[in-house]
C-alpha cells in the first residue's frame, strides 16, 4: 500500500467529500420537489372565517347573500370552498329562497355551486306557506337559478309530502320535476 501523508489524505478526503455533502446539502430529490409543486398548484391562497359575501343586481338591488363558517379559496383549483354555507335568494316578486348545507364548492366564475351533506331548500322561508326540500347533494347554476341533483328529495309543505329520486328546479318559475320513483301524498283539507 501507498504511504501518503497525512496532508495528502485529507486532500484527498476533501476532494471526494465536498461534492457529495454539497449535492446532499443543496440538492432536492425528485420526490422533495414534486410534493412541493403539488402543494403549490392544489394550495390555498386565502380564507375567510364567518364570511358574508352579498350580490346585487345592476340597479343594486339584493339578489342572494351568503353566509359560511369558513370559505378558503384555491387559484389552481378555480373554486372555493364552503363550510355550512346558508344562501338567500330574493326573486323578482320578493319572495325568498333559503339554501343551507354542510359544505359546499363555488367555481370562481359562479355559474355553479356544488352542496353536500343535509342540504335543505327552503321556498318562502318566512311565510306558512313554506316549502321544504331536503337532500344530500345539490347542484345550482346561479345564473339560470336552476338547480340539479341525483340523490333522493323529500319535498314537505304545509298541504303534501312528495319523495322521489333526481330533481331539478327552475327557481324563477317554480316548476320542480322529480325524475323516478316518485310517490307522495296530497291534502285538499282546509
Amino acid at each position: 500500500m501507498l504511504d501518503l501523508s497525512n496532508k495528502i489524505r485529507v486532500g484527498l478526503a476533501a476532494v471526494i467529500l465536498i461534492p457529495v455533502l454539497l449535492y446532499w446539502g443543496f440538492a432536492s430529490s425528485p420526490n422533495e420537489t414534486e410534493r412541493e409543486n403539488v402543494s403549490l398548484l392544489h394550495g390555498m391562497d386565502y380564507f375567510v372565517e364567518t364570511a358574508v359575501i352579498k350580490e346585487w343586481d345592476a340597479e343594486g338591488k339584493l339578489l342572494r347573500t351568503l353566509h359560511t363558517d369558513q370559505l378558503e379559496h384555491y387559484p389552481n383549483l378555480k373554486l372555493s370552498t364552503l363550510d355550512k354555507p346558508e344562501s338567500i335568494s330574493i326573486r323578482k316578486d320578493y319572495s325568498k329562497v333559503k339554501i343551507t348545507s354542510d359544505t359546499g364548492t363555488v367555481l370562481d366564475d359562479n355559474n355553479q355551486t356544488n352542496l353536500a351533506g343535509n342540504v335543505i331548500v327552503n321556498d318562502n322561508p318566512d311565510s306558512t306557506s313554506a316549502t321544504i326540500l331536503s337532500t344530500e347533494q345539490l347542484t345550482i347554476y346561479p345564473n339560470r337559478d336552476y338547480a340539479e341533483t341525483d340523490e333522493p328529495v323529500n319535498i314537505v309543505s304545509s298541504q303534501s309530502i312528495l319523495k322521489g329520486v333526481g330533481m331539478d328546479i327552475d327557481f324563477n318559475t317554480r316548476i320542480l320535476n322529480l325524475h323516478s320513483r316518485v310517490e307522495g301524498s296530497h291534502d285538499n283539507a282546509k
